[in-house]
């Protein structure tokens, strides 16, 4: 890895510490207070699948997804396994063509990238039992080597990520693999930007438009979105954060890869290196972003990641913050917000600013600091 370890200059965005300290405070992320909680299959159940004579079961907090978990343990278990606890449209999956989550892990086990397994299928109880990577997230173990000012066990850890994205982009697609069946094609990065203006621009901001200013917005997220479709030809992960990857036994695992599609190039680069649960300060964040760029140009071409990378984060960062409102004020999961500012201290000039959309990559940000600074 390059010279990231040459500064003595903090890693992370003192500002964005301190407030998501303070609102952490009151938050209930990842608590139990769901009213949406699924209930796991009966012991007995988990029992005969499991051919065990006892078990325990343990909730297990979660993010921002529908569905939930559950650690298995038995003292006749050489491990503890996790229970996934699907809903709707993914437990009707699950029990009539198979769900995505067994497709996707299968196929990236077979390119040595590691993932859980599934180990029993319960169609009629919409539940997966699978391989527990335990309780460790990357967002955690960096936390954790950062106290210790480990800047070289941070960047190490970067680097395993980097290689698996570099890995997952050499996935060659194939018609009949689910993840080659849908894209971030023009209509899905709409769905998403259109997303980001209702759920934070309108209900957390407030923000009401002139016709012209509306206008423009429409315009340019229709521009964006056909630039980005038109790079859409790589395997990508689509959530490739920090809280998706695992650290276990000293080694990275990846979860949350169902819905995986094919995507730009850069797009899971940019989601790690901009990932806002861990609010590195911008200047740690764009020499990760070189150094991934570096390792990625063995897989793509340099010119191709380079033209494209701007572009995405801002698309990504304004879906984010998008997001971070859907989870908080309609999901009502905790506060999310916290998050923005993270988001929105990456959204510079220097870091997306692009005349083909300057409303969206200048005059929006800075909008939408000001409102907050009120």
């Amino acid at each position: 890895m390059s010279n990231l370890l040459l500064s003595n200059q903090p890693i992370f965005d003192e500002s964005c510490l301190d407030l998501m300290a303070q609102k952490r405070q009151t938050s209930n992320l990842g608590s139990t207070n769901r009213t949406d909680v699924l209930s796991p299959p009966p012991k007995e159940v988990l029992c005969e699948v499991l051919n065990l004579n006892e078990i325990s079961v343990e909730w297990l907090a979660g993010d921002g997804s529908d569905r939930c978990y559950y650690r298995l343990s038995s003292k006749e278990l050489p491990e503890t396994l996790v229970l996934m606890q699907l809903s709707q449209s993914d437990a009707k999956k699950l029990h009539n063509d198979g769900y995505d989550w067994i497709k996707i892990s299968t196929l990236l086990h077979s390119k040595n990238i590691p993932v859980p397994r599934p180990v029993k299928v319960l169609a009629d109880y919409a539940a997966l039992i699978i391989e527990d990577y335990g309780n460790d997230m990357l967002e955690s173990e960096v936390m954790e080597l950062s106290s210790r000012k480990d800047l070289t066990g941070i960047t190490s850890l970067y680097q395993k990520c980097f290689d698996l994205i570099a890995q997952m982009l050499r996935i060659e697609p194939k018609n009949d693999q689910i993840w080659t069946q849908r894209s971030f094609d023009e209509e899905k990065y709409l769905w998403e930007l259109n997303f980001f203006k209702q759920q934070y621009l309108e209900k957390v901001l407030g923000v009401s438009w002139s016709k012209k200013q509306s206008d423009q917005f429409d315009s340019e997220v229709l521009s964006l979105s056909k630039f980005l479709a038109d790079r859409s030809h790589y395997f990508v992960h689509r959530d490739f954060h920090s809280r998706n990857i695992m650290y276990h036994s000293n080694n990275l695992a990846l979860i949350d890869f169902q819905d995986a599609r094919l995507g730009a190039a850069s797009y899971d680069l940019v989601s790690l290196v901009f990932d806002n649960y861990l609010p590195f300060d911008l200047n740690f964040r764009q020499r990760l972003l070189s150094d991934g760029l570096k390792t990625l140009a063995q897989s793509v071409e340099v010119d191709q990641l380079n033209h494209e990378v701007k572009a995405v984060t801002l698309q990504r960062q304004l879906k984010a913050i998008g997001t971070y409102g859907f989870l908080t004020k309609t999901k009502m999961r905790g506060d999310y917000l916290r998050y923005v500012v993270p988001a929105l201290s990456t959204l510079t000039s220097d870091q997306v600013f692009d005349q083909r959309w300057p409303f969206l990559s200048e005059e929006l940000p800075k909008t939408m600091r000001k409102l907050l600074a009120k």
